[in-house]
């Protein structure tokens, strides 16, 4: 891999690299060994990567960003452990938090991966995603609508409710109704929700800001908030 990256740079001269791993720091020593080969070549380019919070620890970020990275991105899925406990994670809310502080702590940003619509998941659990990602305040953040993958228990508890909206041709994975779930434009109202609560919070945190401003955006979360609960009624037929 350090042969792959020296080549890289030499061929393209790129800014930056994404490692295109779904657990870069899988291995602790796999990852000190590729860290070891960088040093002894003289190679940093900045990169960005995924990982699971409990596959990160003082030392693994530490040399993470001796190494470049400038960016780890996180799948927190939920802020509710009622609904990590039912995907399986096994990763708790604290555990995810902590490792954003201690991503934050070595200069290193973070990305978040949030999930909406996985089986069971209702107002309460949306709330508790919301305060998560407040909480947590990681540098971006992705939402997606959950969505079954062959081969896992999410995929096989919604197999008879599911229907392609698309050709399978010009399709994928994502493009199916899940009958009996919440409406899309409930997880509209979700998405939006989340998204100017953490406007709100950070506005706050402001100084020099018209009080017509964080009385407009607190307008906008309570109507946001009203249509939530009001659209949590509908479902996917």
């Amino acid at each position: 891999m350090a042969d792959e990256l020296a080549w890289l740079i030499g061929r393209y001269h790129p800014d930056l690299a994404w490692m295109a791993d779904d657990v870069f720091t899988i291995h602790h020593g796999w990852l000190f060994q590729y860290a070891s080969e960088l040093k002894q070549r003289g190679l940093k380019l900045p990169f960005e990567c995924i990982s699971r919070a409990d596959r990160l620890n003082p030392q693994v970020v530490e040399t993470l960003a001796e190494i470049g990275c400038f960016r780890v991105w996180i799948g927190s899925e939920s802020g509710s452990q009622r609904i990590l406990d039912a995907m399986e994670r096994g990763v708790t809310v604290d555990e995810v938090q902590a490792a954003v502080r201690l991503c934050r702590s070595n200069g290193i940003q973070t990305g978040m991966f949030l999930m909406w619509g996985y089986e069971g998941e209702e107002l309460d659990d949306i709330e508790a995603t919301i305060q998560h990602v407040k909480r947590t305040d990681p540098d971006i953040f992705f939402t997606t609508i959950s969505y079954p993958i062959q081969g896992t228990e999410y995929s096989s508890q919604v197999a008879g409710r599911v229907e392609s909206l698309k050709a399978w041709s010009v399709s994928s994975d994502r493009d199916v109704r899940i009958r009996g779930r919440h409406s899309r434009r409930f997880y509209g109202f979700a998405d939006q929700l989340l998204r100017s609560e953490v406007e709100l919070e950070h506005t706050r945190g402001k100084s020099g800001i018209e009080p017509a401003v964080i009385v407009d955006l607190q307008n906008k979360v309570a109507d946001l908030r009203t249509g939530l609960r009001a659209s949590s009624i509908e479902v996917e037929a």
